[in-house]
């Protein structure tokens, strides 16, 4: 080989690599700009604060602000599917905040697409949504509820539109992860209740996650009883933040009804999952509404009264087998 055509070989080569690493480059370039975007949109729908006294850190994330893109993008793309621009659109740019490693609970986030009739309703809610009053009253309630029972680990507040397809309008998805679905429960409260029933929830979800940050492990298979007295915690962790709230009231039935109590007396101590929503929640197979919230605040209360010096920490890191047994709790049935 003559030496002219080692010289060509050796400049395609090296025109090779150049392309090459251009390409590579242009591709880098674009994948920066992509999370530059995301990050730029995150920081958009994000209010973040501390805790003064703590310096346990906090982010509002107002998920359903991303809702308007994804209609808009929905109506543009006919021939796409609506659950995979649901996840482009809405999940991905949350994704890591709201449900990246969630401990407590399995997600099926396609679920949560919503259907075509439901946009217009959608976009309504979206824009009667006063954010700087949601950023208030979740910020007032994570202070209080954080100067009580303080964690290591920053939490997040993802805040969505309703979800008809959610049984629930707040709940943890894991430790440091509280989801919120916004509701409009103008027929049924007045705005001062309504502001009230939010910060008794978000401390509601605040004890929970930070249970699930100290207490959760990955051999944890919960009985019955494990879910009253988690329950039962934190309605009474809320009532602790909010003791002028009386929150309970619309959940504690302050009788001990033997017929109820017989029902789920044997299965205490049973993984009874497909019954556990029915004995919670309540309304449903003649259990009365909360009825398990309710069973479980009382269970707090009746250790609590036998040990008032606790502090919301120590009783916080009780088993629910030494708050039940420890609290004489069956003395209330016999």
């Amino acid at each position: 080989m003559n030496i002219a055509k080692k010289v060509l070989i050796s400049y395609c080569i090296l025109l090779l690599i150049l392309i090459l690493s251009a390409c590579k480059q242009t591709e880098q370039s674009h994948e920066n700009i992509n999370m530059e975007n995301e990050h730029q949109e995150q920081q958009n729908i994000t209010h973040s604060f501390k805790n003064l006294n703590t310096g346990q850190e906090f982010n509002i994330i107002h998920a359903y602000m991303l809702y308007e893109n994804y209609f808009e993008t929905v109506k543009d793309n006919p021939d796409e599917s609506p659950h995979k621009l649901y996840q482009q659109e809405i999940i991905e740019p949350i994704y890591d905040a709201c449900f990246k490693d969630t401990e407590h609970l399995e997600i099926n986030l396609f679920q949560w697409t919503p259907e075509e009739s439901d946009y217009n309703s959608i976009k309504n809610q979206v824009e009667s949504i006063d954010k700087d009053h949601i950023n208030k009253l979740f910020e007032e309630s994570l202070v209080k509820s954080s100067d009580i029972l303080s964690s290591d680990k920053k939490t997040n507040v993802c805040v969505f539109p309703k979800n008809e397809r959610f049984p629930s309008d707040m709940m943890t998805a894991g430790s440091g992860k509280i989801l919120v679905f916004l509701n409009d429960f103008d027929n049924y409260y007045s705005l001062s209740e309504l502001d009230n029933n939010y910060k008794s929830g978000i401390s509601h979800e605040y004890h929970h996650s930070v249970w699930i940050e100290k207490h959760y492990t990955d051999v944890y298979y919960p009985t019955l009883l494990d879910y009253l007295i988690m329950e039962g915690q934190a309605v009474m962790f809320e009532t602790s933040v909010y003791p002028d709230i009386n929150s309970t009231a619309y959940v504690i039935d302050e009788n001990f009804n033997k017929e109820y109590w017989s029902r789920i007396e044997p299965n205490l101590e049973g993984s009874v999952t497909d019954q556990i929503y029915e004995i919670l929640i309540g309304g449903t197979n003649g259990f009365p509404n909360y009825y398990g919230y309710s069973e479980g605040y009382k269970m707090i209360r009746s250790y609590l009264n036998l040990h008032p010096d606790m502090t919301v920490e120590e009783w916080t890191s009780k088993s629910p087998k030494e708050i039940f047994e420890e609290g004489n709790y069956m003395a209330n049935y016999e």
